[in-house]
């Protein structure tokens, strides 16, 4: 089998598909599916005893699992871990291996819209060895570590390169062995990724000039928007330092009543930080931020159309970044509430 020629093929073809795409953005709670294959090799699975021994094979499996948010997730899967053959000075011996894991996945950013992730869990496994007039059966469970790279591809679609690790399955009579796989995988996220809105460029100012003897007809100028901001002084602060959790719906509370009482209004929900952690760091929680909010006005009625989302990051604050006090106010959300047409 040449193993590494299919990696270097599915690897390439995953690295161009990744070029097409730039998101910046973060992934609400769901679930997704997906399927892996790579190299697989079972360390330690032949005996002493061998004229020649062959670990090495392809694995691959299915897998699902559910984001409860952008960092915490668990994962299911199904594998087919590859097969292990050995011959002795009595016979040759093939070994098959299969499993089934379930794992808890934490997930952290690590540069522009590439995040790492780990996993551990537990992995039941079941395997056979046979040849040689002799056919042994056996199962259970084992510890099971894992760790990967992952970036999207599309707003559904994500690709990851990751590696996994069971120790120690078998028995002292079919023998012991610790299965390594690395490989790449594919995986549908059934929530789509959500952009922040960029702001658009306002047109330039129209002067209707009405013909002679007619006056020019100046347009009427369009109302002042409305800012409303939440942060220590209303209710604040909204978010506690490096969460996107918020603390008190009180004062958004009053944007909703605004909103639902006037549906012709429009809102934009502006997300800020403090100055701690990187500045691309800040710049996506506070796009995390301002989604989580804009969630929430979506909940209590706000429909879609009416809502835009932007995230500041930590590059208009309000107050010193050098004081607790500070950092808690620039900590916050701002509304920006216009209006399309006047009440009736």
């Amino acid at each position: 089998m040449n193993t590494f020629n299919f990696l270097t093929r599915f690897s390439a073809f995953s690295l161009m598909a990744t070029c097409q795409w730039v998101l910046a953005d973060v992934r609400e709670e769901g679930a997704y599916l997906g399927a892996r294959a790579g190299y697989s090799y079972n360390q330690e699975s032949c005996l002493e005893t061998n004229m020649d021994c062959d670990k090495d094979d392809v694995g691959y499996g299915i897998f699902g699992g559910y984001d409860f948010n952008p960092r915490w997730g668990l994962e299911f899967s199904l594998n087919d871990i590859g097969d292990s053959k050995a011959r002795y000075p009595d016979g040759a011996l093939d070994g098959d291996l299969r499993s089934a894991d379930l794992s808890l996945k934490y997930t952290h950013p690590l540069w522009k819209q590439w995040d790492i992730y780990g996993k551990l869990g537990a992995a039941y496994w079941d395997a056979e060895v046979s040849g040689n007039n002799i056919s042994i059966k056996d199962d259970g469970f084992r510890p099971l570590l894992g760790a990967g790279i992952q970036v999207p591809l599309s707003a559904h679609l994500i690709g990851r390169f990751e590696y996994q690790y069971i120790d120690q399955i078998g028995n002292d009579t079919m023998g012991h062995a610790n299965p390594h796989f690395l490989g790449l995988a594919l995986v549908w996220h059934f929530s789509p990724l959500n952009p922040p809105a960029k702001p658009s460029e306002p047109p330039p100012p129209v002067v209707a000039v009405a013909p002679e003897p007619e006056p020019i007809v100046e347009p009427q100028p369009e109302p002042e928007p409305l800012r409303i901001v939440i942060d220590e002084e209303m209710g604040g602060p909204l978010f506690e330092f490096d969460k996107a959790e918020i603390r008190n719906t009180a004062a958004i509370d009053q944007v909703v009543d605004m909103l639902l009482e006037k549906t012709y209004l429009q809102v934009s929900v502006i997300g800020h930080t403090d100055a701690r952690g990187s500045a691309e760091y800040n710049q996506r929680l506070s796009e995390t931020r301002a989604n989580v909010v804009a969630k929430y006005l979506r909940a209590k009625g706000v429909t879609l159309d009416r809502i835009k989302v932007f995230g500041m990051g930590e590059d208009q604050p309000v107050a010193d970044n050098d004081t607790d006090e500070g950092r808690a106010r620039n900590r916050r959300v701002e509304f920006i509430i216009t209006g399309t047409q006047t009440q009736p």
